[in-house]
């Protein structure tokens, strides 16, 4: 993993579009129908003012994945989580034990795993929290890995980003910082503000 850049500066939170340029979602649930997809859309009486208030649609999964492919249709990345839902009134989505795998053909591969995640709406970002943690898989030397209690990911850039404080291990050395921006296709690093550290001689 390579340091970014040190004449880049730290910037807002990553921002997601509506759209989904380049990338194509498909969600899956091995036995569906089994582990509950369930739709619902509730409909109140008239109140007084004779007007209904409507409950929009939203779901629930269990075991779901979520793929994201290319523009020719090349897998770039998975999302898996034990319990997916969606707000039926804003349509954001909520996330329980998320495990990110991100492997192209042409770079170096990432694991992230959260306690929970979401995804708010009419956004691509997806936000991790709780005890968050990326780890490179290296086929050869130690892997880096990287501990926070949120970090935000952007599919389609694929660059990661938090405000908070970061722990990073990688080859017996342990630095600290906070804020941080993670060049995930690039494999390089930036860190932000407040950086220390201790090495290995």
């Amino acid at each position: 993993m390579r340091p970014a850049d040190p004449g880049l500066g730290g910037g807002p939170i990553l921002k997601g579009s509506g759209g989904v340029n380049g990338f194509t979602l498909v969600l899956l649930a091995a036995g569906a129908l089994a582990s509950g997809l369930w739709l619902w859309q509730l409909q109140e009486p008239d109140d007084d003012n004779g007007r209904s208030r409507r409950l929009g649609t939203g779901y629930y999964l269990k075991d779901a994945e979520l793929v994201g492919t290319g523009t020719t249709g090349e897998v770039l990345y998975r999302i898996r989580t034990r319990e997916m839902l969606q707000d039926p009134v804003d349509g954001a989505v909520a996330l329980t034990d998320v495990a990110l795998q991100y492997s192209p053909s042409a770079a170096v591969p990432w694991d992230l795993t959260a306690d929970a995640g979401s995804m708010p709406p009419d956004s691509d970002i997806l936000q991790l929290s709780g005890e968050v943690v990326a780890v490179t898989r290296e086929d050869s030397g130690e892997p880096a890995i990287i501990r926070t209690d949120y970090l935000e990911i952007d599919p389609q850039t694929f660059i990661a980003y938090t405000e908070r404080p970061v722990a990073i291990e990688m080859s017996g050395d342990r630095i600290l910082a906070t804020g941080m921006r993670v060049f995930l296709k690039e494999d390089r690093l930036q860190l932000i503000a407040d950086v220390t550290g201790t090495f290995t001689p």
